[in-house]
């Protein structure tokens, strides 16, 4: 009895990691809007819709599928740009999987991660603010509020 339990909830994991990644490998243009359900093993998590009347149908933060007239047009994945692995500090830069069609100017959705012993920091976090901040409290400077880098006017 204790196998086929074991074998049970294998066999339902196996199913699930299935349904989730290995569907989304699967899909390819001209599939309609039922395959792409049955092969993904569940409908998308959320949707936006736009004024062509295509569809981008997203299953969690890292997958989209583009579809419009119920055949699917494009798929899309989120990509890691830049992953910096320490042992003391991960850092990790991801375009966020983005659909639209043509025409259609959509902003790209990058996120940063940055895992210490401390926790886990999640946002959208500008290099060089975040370098000119450090620099600043190591060497105990700040910039006056009213100074601009202009150049002055040199001496005669």
């Amino acid at each position: 009895m204790r196998t086929s339990l074991l074998t049970a909830a294998a066999l339902a994991f196996a199913a699930a990691g299935c349904a989730t990644s290995g569907g989304f490998d699967k899909l390819y243009p001209g599939m309609s809007s039922q395959q792409v359900v049955e092969a993904m093993g569940s409908g998308p998590s959320r949707a936006q819709e736009f004024p062509d009347k295509s569809t981008a149908w997203y299953y969690g933060e890292d997958r989209c599928v583009l579809m419009r007239e119920d055949k699917l047009v494009a798929k899309a994945t989120s990509e890691d740009n830049t992953s910096i692995d320490t042992p003391v500090v991960s850092v990790r830069d991801t375009s966020k999987a983005l659909c639209a069609p043509e025409g259609y100017v959509s902003s790209e959705k990058r996120q940063q991660e940055i895992d210490t012993p401390f926790g886990t920091y999640k946002g959208n976090i500008d290099p060089s603010a975040a370098v000119k901040k450090v620099k600043d409290m190591v060497t105990g400077q700040e910039e006056p509020a009213g100074k601009s880098e202009q150049a002055t006017t040199p001496a005669p």
